[in-house]
């Protein structure tokens, strides 16, 4: 495997922006740095004004216009953090691995359709009937069942799990420990066994530029399918229950699960350790927010907080109500005693 450092000069990254340069165009620059400690040979991303007096005298900046102080240089551009994307893109092409075909401590299955470019890093396991497509990286000590389908220009990262019989979209990105198409939590009550297990034979389809985080756990159907919709981004240590489906271009945030059967509509944002009940519903666009629990269907569009989650504005003003309740309980006695003596007055 090669790694590539790779260099650029600030004269090419002010093109390759649509940035304005200030200052010496032939700088070289070789990461990326915070502006409050900067590095020579990296650019800073600033976007936030407040920040501008915590810069390093002599840093070099991607920032708005005009904000580049006395001393400093840069590139100035309309919104910063769009331009910082297409930087890092540039710069994470160092870390890309040129084909390398598979690696001898594999195992691969002869059935197995291996596309063009495809790289198996060592001690991966390729089961028979799979196929996977052109560019697609296996880093390595990666778990690929039966008949798996996986897409063209997918990396798969190291000890990744995909059981039997799932299919994996292009341009899919898979994170470290990630277990794909295990079999979901299903019991039955039976007299004699105590707990009778319910057979899981379905699959999980994976749609197109889905990425998966580190650790996350997305159960095979019971029968049918499991869904995650193109574009999805799924961060880590989240669980998604058998019979799931997830809309396009959903966001599920860190350690966030979905109970079986519980169905996110298209552009859903479900921040870290929130929670959807089983057969509920989450309408297009709606938000969940961190640590709320839906546990019964959430109208499209709607924010939502809280155990259980209701209309976020509404949970707040309960909220806000709690937090008074210690004032509110003092008030309620000293009304009690003035009600009392006025009784007692009046007899």
């Amino acid at each position: 495997m090669m790694y590539v450092m790779l260099e650029i000069k600030l004269k090419k990254i002010s093109e390759m922006l649509n940035g304005t340069l200030k200052g010496n165009p032939d700088y070289l620059v070789s990461s990326i740095s915070n502006p409050e400690k900067f590095i020579n040979g990296s650019i800073s991303p600033l976007w936030e004004k407040k920040f501008i007096s915590a810069v390093v005298h002599g840093s070099v900046l991607l920032t708005k216009k005009n904000w580049i102080p006395a001393g400093c240089s840069g590139i100035e551009v309309d919104e910063p953090r769009l331009a910082l994307i297409s930087l890092l893109e540039y710069f994470s092409q160092e870390n890309e691995i040129e084909p390398t075909g598979v690696h001898k401590s594999s195992v691969v299955d002869p059935s197995a359709n291996i596309g063009k470019d495809v790289t198996v890093g060592p001690g991966s396991v390729i089961c028979a009937g799979v196929s996977i497509g052109g560019n697609t990286i296996l880093r390595g000590r990666i778990w690929v069942g039966i008949d798996v389908n996986i897409g063209s220009d997918c990396v798969i990262e190291p000890g990744v799990v995909l059981y039997d019989k799932i299919k994996i979209g292009n341009r899919c990105i898979i994170h470290a420990n990630a277990v794909i198409g295990c079999d979901g939590f299903g019991f039955v009550p039976d007299p004699k066994t105590v707990m009778r297990r319910i057979p899981q034979i379905g699959t999980v389809v994976v749609e197109d530029d889905v990425e998966i985080g580190v650790g996350t756990t997305i159960d095979r159907a019971t029968f049918g399918e499991t869904l995650i919709s193109r574009g999805t981004k799924i961060d880590a240590q989240v669980k998604i229950g058998h019979n799931c489906h997830v809309g396009e271009y959903s966001i599920i945030v860190a350690q966030s699960g979905l109970a079986g059967s519980s169905t996110i509509g298209k552009g859903v944002t479900l921040a870290a350790q929130s929670g959807v009940a089983n057969h509920s519903t989450v309408g297009d666009g709606a938000v969940v927010a961190s640590r709320s629990a839906a546990v019964s269907d959430i109208p499209a569009g709607m924010t939502v907080s809280g155990f259980p989650a209701q209309e976020h504005l509404q949970d707040m003003r309960q909220l806000a109500i709690i937090r008074h309740l210690p004032e509110i309980e003092k008030t309620v006695k000293s009304l009690a005693i003035a009600v009392k003596r006025m009784e007692q007055k009046n007899k």
